[in-house]
């Protein structure tokens, strides 16, 4: 399904809003936290690559 940039931005906000939430609460516990860092760095990397 085709999606314009501001649908795009607007699900790497609330992808990243869960991600800092869920790292937050569960930082130092398995598996939540490990992939809570992995989700946020690659929404950032996301964001650079569309620039």
């Amino acid at each position: 399904m085709p999606a314009d940039e501001a649908t795009w931005a607007r699900g790497r906000g609330w992808t990243l809003w869960k991600a800092l939430i869920t790292y937050a609460e569960h930082r130092d516990t398995e598996p939540l936290g490990p992939w809570a860092r992995r989700v946020i760095g690659e929404v950032v990397a996301d964001y650079r690559w569309a620039g």
